[in-house]
């Protein structure tokens, strides 16, 4: 399990900036702080730098350097902020991704992703974080 979570935060902290994307699918490009607190687990903080032109969204979401074979990766803008929902593979599982970002896309962000896995990974069958991202400046 402990294996799961920490998983989890890495992909997390790798595809939370392409979740903060809003409509075009990229957000300002340069070094991003992001932090990543799993449901009951300590906080895990990393440093990003994102390219504009390569900044995926909710695809991302579904599990980021493990995931294969999405079948859906959608976002949309609304009042509560930028809603995200993928589903992909990870190992025999599938993973649902869903989640609502808020925050000034261009300096800071917040939000909880919520991943569901069929069949439970690692015997879970479900994942909840909150993800905070900070831009920094430009990637050094």
């Amino acid at each position: 399990m402990r294996h799961l979570l920490r998983l989890t935060a890495m992909l997390i902290l790798l595809t939370a900036p392409a979740l903060a994307a809003a409509g075009d699918g990229a957000r300002k490009s340069g070094e991003w702080e992001i932090s990543v607190t799993v449901k009951g687990q300590s906080t895990f903080t990393s440093k990003i730098c994102i390219d504009s032109a390569s900044d995926d969204i909710a695809a991302a979401a579904g599990g980021g350097a493990a995931q294969s074979g999405c079948e859906e990766s959608s976002t949309q803008s609304g009042a509560q902020g930028i809603s995200i929902r993928s589903v992909c593979k990870q190992g025999n599982s599938t993973v649902t991704a869903t989640g609502t970002l808020s925050g000034d896309l261009e300096t800071a962000y917040q939000g909880v992703v919520i991943k569901n896995y069929s069949p439970p990974l690692y015997g879970r069958t479900e994942v909840e974080s909150t993800v905070e991202g900070r831009y920094l400046g430009s990637c050094s």
